[in-house]
């Protein structure tokens, strides 16, 4: 069932009856509304922004670049609020790019894409299972994935929708993911406390996180098993694998390093053994889980900061400006097997990739 405009406090949220931005900062119910309370988000943005990259022009390239690619998910969203990829309408690639606007900048009821955003909103709301569960009409290998891509981008817009029925339903998928932990500490595709690997952990985890943020709680243990269980991922000689005793990979790295960051384990030395794994491995874009490993590794490098950051953003910013193709969509690599006949899943992943510049998520803050 499609919600239509944002009734979720029984009026449209639009500009005119969004919640005053002083009364969003005192009762801190979400991560964005948060960074309203510290003033206007083109301000803050404009600070972050000139300290990850000073030179304006090609901060300049990077904004451009990013609109053109929201220009072309505008216009593959369906009427209904979700994108199209290979497995039809999936949560993730509507979470992905649910997230790709909010990471600009652009939210609900207000600016020229709150009919996007806010039908991505409503789609997502919709499918949310009793359990907490926003599943996917079309999953691919198992929900828990989906769940916690949409979980991130609806309690980034969580800030922006403070009603008590958003509140619910974000707390409800929360919820979900603090049911489904593994007794080994990390989750698996299935809403059951089953086995876990570090694909679908570290989603959880960067979701858990943006909910620690909202001021949605999260039990101390959930955190402590979740950093024990990537823990057990590290390789040794440096890197994390897929599941304890595996080889390491470049996604899979990214993926563990930057588990560990967002739940404070930043003096690790498995963060730094990870962080050297990925300077001396090649970074192209035959790799595996290109889009993957560049979402995490992006975040992770900003995150260590220093020379880490300043030997990673250059390359895969020019990269990523280099390959745009004239349409603003970014070609799928090897994980074009997600696209389907749109390049969604590639192209929301490339603007959120580049939108670390502009740092509007609070997930993603140091």
């Amino acid at each position: 069932m499609f919600l239509g405009r944002l009734l979720l406090s029984g009026k449209p949220h639009s500009a005119r009856c969004a919640v005053p931005r002083r009364r969003i900062a005192s009762i801190a119910v979400g991560t964005l509304a948060l960074l309203l309370a510290a003033g206007p988000l083109w301000a803050q943005r404009a600070v972050v922004a000139e300290n990850l990259l000073p030179d304006p022009r090609q901060m300049a390239r990077v904004e451009a670049a990013v609109d053109r690619a929201l220009e072309y998910l505008q216009q593959q969203q369906r009427p209904n609020g979700s994108w199209p990829s290979s497995f039809g309408s999936n949560n993730g690639i509507n979470g992905i790019c649910l997230l790709a606007f909010l990471g600009r900048g652009h939210v609900p009821g207000r600016g020229p894409y709150q009919d996007v955003v806010d039908r991505a909103v409503n789609y997502i709301l919709a499918t949310q299972q009793n359990s907490g569960l926003y599943l996917s009409p079309n999953p691919s290998t198992g929900p828990m994935y989906e769940h916690a891509l949409a979980t991130l981008a609806m309690v980034e817009a969580y800030g922006f929708i403070p009603s008590v029925a958003m509140r619910g339903s974000v707390r409800r998928a929360v919820d979900l993911i603090i049911k489904s932990q593994s007794p080994l500490g990390g989750w698996r595709y299935q809403p059951v406390p089953g086995a876990a690997d570090l694909s679908v952990t570290v989603m959880q985890v960067v979701a858990l996180r943006a909910a620690m943020n909202a001021r949605l709680e999260v039990p101390k243990q959930t955190v402590e098993n979740a950093l024990k269980y990537v823990r057990a991922c590290a390789v040794p000689a440096g890197g994390f694998a897929y599941q304890p005793g595996g080889a390491p990979g470049q996604a899979r790295t990214a993926a563990g390093v930057l588990s560990m960051q967002l739940f404070g384990a930043f003096d690790d030395r498995a963060v730094a053994k990870g962080l050297d794994y990925l300077a001396k491995a090649k970074f192209t874009t035959a790799i595996a889980y290109f889009w993957y490993a560049n979402y995490y590794a992006m975040q992770a490098h900003f995150q260590a900061g220093g020379s880490h950051w300043a030997n990673w953003h250059p390359k895969i910013r020019k990269m990523l400006l280099d390959r745009q193709q004239p349409d603003g969509s970014w070609l799928g690599y090897v994980e074009d097997k997600y696209n389907g006949t749109a390049r969604c899943y590639s192209t929301g992943l490339g603007a959120m990739v580049l939108e670390v510049y502009m740092h509007y998520l609070p997930a993603y803050q140091r």
